[in-house]
């Protein structure tokens, strides 16, 4: 437990030098201690509001960082169970 709040810290507190205002997949994936797969699977539905797809890749809005982690896992173990 105190292992994933010093990486989720980490993982804010670089995210927070660069002035962007959305993450990748990848950093969004490490702050809830899932795959970013899974990440990408949720913008693909469309489960995570605002997300948006550049190129070929999908950024997700920062504060999305602040939704409930329970939340996201949750919704990651549902995707797991299809």
């Amino acid at each position: 437990m105190y292992y994933k709040i010093i990486i989720r810290y980490e993982v804010l507190f670089i995210m927070q030098d660069s002035q962007s205002a959305y993450v990748t997949p990848e950093d969004a994936a490490k702050y809830f201690d899932t795959t970013p797969e899974k990440i990408r699977r949720l913008c693909r539905e469309g489960k995570i509001p605002g997300a948006r797809k550049l190129g070929r890749e999908w950024r997700i809005p920062r504060s999305f960082l602040t939704t409930d982690i329970d939340t996201v896992q949750r919704m990651a173990e549902d995707e797991e169970k299809k």
